[in-house]
């Protein structure tokens, strides 16, 4: 679904306003479009990316608030020439990382790309389809909370089962057999009767 189908789907869900109000709901979908991406992007099926880095300098830091749309960092290597090798071990501060210099991989859970009152019709989202189709009862439901609580409150109520249920499909396809990665790192009392 693109920007323009969930605006539409939201306004079937409203019963086809007439234009008046139809504009106004328009104005009042973003900042519940964006509420509902966050919930979506966070708490439903997360958006998975990898991005390469280089952190240089005689303080080499990696700010993880740099990377696109950044919100929980899962996984980090470093080049070891061409070869990917993991990261065990680094000092993080907040959302810096006090790192060697170097080139890094950093695999994290990434938020979506606000929308603003600029996003054309035609704007895709990174989140997928299942998730995406929830948007319009989250945004519907924000928009008719003063108008028709108990609608509201039934369209609010169906988007959390959804998400609850991509929540559980995103659980049970993590637990499900795959590559696993381990790196032996020495251990310091190693030999000393600890």
């Amino acid at each position: 679904m693109n920007w323009g189908e969930i605006k539409q789907a939201v306004l079937h869900k409203l019963d086809g306003p007439d234009q008046d109000l139809a504009e106004e709901y328009r104005s009042r979908m973003i900042p519940a479009a964006n509420e509902g991406l966050y919930l979506l992007a966070t708490g439903g099926k997360p958006i998975y990316r990898q991005e390469e880095v280089e952190v240089t300098g005689e303080k080499p830091l990696l700010h993880l608030s740099s990377l696109p749309c950044y919100w929980e960092l899962d996984r980090l290597w470093q080049y070891q020439g061409e070869e990917l090798r993991p990261i065990g071990s680094y000092v993080r501060q907040g959302d810096t990382l006090m790192l060697a210099p170097g080139r890094y991989q950093a695999a994290y859970w990434a938020l979506e790309e606000p929308v603003t009152g600029d996003t054309p019709d035609d704007h895709t989202f990174t989140l997928c389809p299942e998730a995406l189709s929830l948007l319009p009862l989250y945004i519907a439901s924000q928009l008719y909370k003063h108008d028709n609580a108990q609608l509201a409150v039934i369209w609010r109520n169906e988007f959390e089962s959804g998400r609850d249920l991509l929540q559980l499909n995103h659980r049970e396809r993590r637990r499900q057999p795959g590559t696993a990665e381990f790196e032996s790192l020495p251990w310091a009392g190693w030999g000393r009767g600890q």
